[in-house]
């Protein structure tokens, strides 16, 4: 990818950042090419990126007891990256992506240090913050008040082509529940 096109995505998916803070943002990301299975950020260590994904998917998972415990998922125009490691610290989750992707990758060290002298750096961070947020809230929401069911419905409402892109394990993990019962799930439907 050149940097003519690597501009043009900045541009598309930060629409309202001037065109010297999105020079300034070129300045400190690059893009990459990363293959499915790969851990982008690892639980217990630290990471000094975040991403925008522009092809691909990645789910976010904890260990418990030795199994994987899938707490999201993010696909295209999503950014990725954990709240510990763009604050510096050592990640509490692991991001494995689910199939071979295609990334903009930032430095979050900079980047945190250009929100200090950059007001329209510092409002995309917010907007991100903000976005990050409300995701947690609705996350939140459906852990504590939803059953299955409405989990799983909730999940193929946001992304319906997600069936064919996760696997029914991880999916059964997302809704806290065993591969068995999401299939009986599944069959009412």
């Amino acid at each position: 990818m050149n940097n003519s096109e690597l501009t043009k995505i900045l541009e598309s998916n930060f629409q309202n950042v001037d065109r010297d803070t999105l020079d300034t943002i070129f300045k400190n990301s690059s893009f990459v090419k990363i293959d499915k299975g790969t851990e982008l950020i690892t639980e217990g260590k630290r990471h000094h990126y975040f991403y925008l994904m522009l092809k691909g998917g990645v789910k976010s998972y904890y260990l418990k007891d030795s199994k994987k415990v899938c707490t999201w998922f993010a696909f295209e125009n999503e950014i990725i990256g954990t709240t510990s490691s763009i604050k510096g610290l050592a990640s509490k989750e692991t991001i494995e992506l689910l199939e071979d992707s295609e990334l903009v990758r930032f430095q979050s060290e900079k980047i945190n240090e250009l929100t200090q002298i950059n007001l329209s750096i510092s409002n995309l961070m917010s907007d991100i913050w903000s976005d990050h947020a409300v995701f947690l809230e609705e996350r939140l929401y459906q852990l504590q008040f939803m059953d299955s069911d409405e989990k799983y419905k909730a999940l193929i409402l946001q992304n319906p082509e997600i069936l064919q892109r996760v696997s029914l394990t991880d999916i059964a993990s997302f809704i806290g529940v065993s591969r068995e019962t999401l299939s009986r799930i599944r069959a009412k439907k």
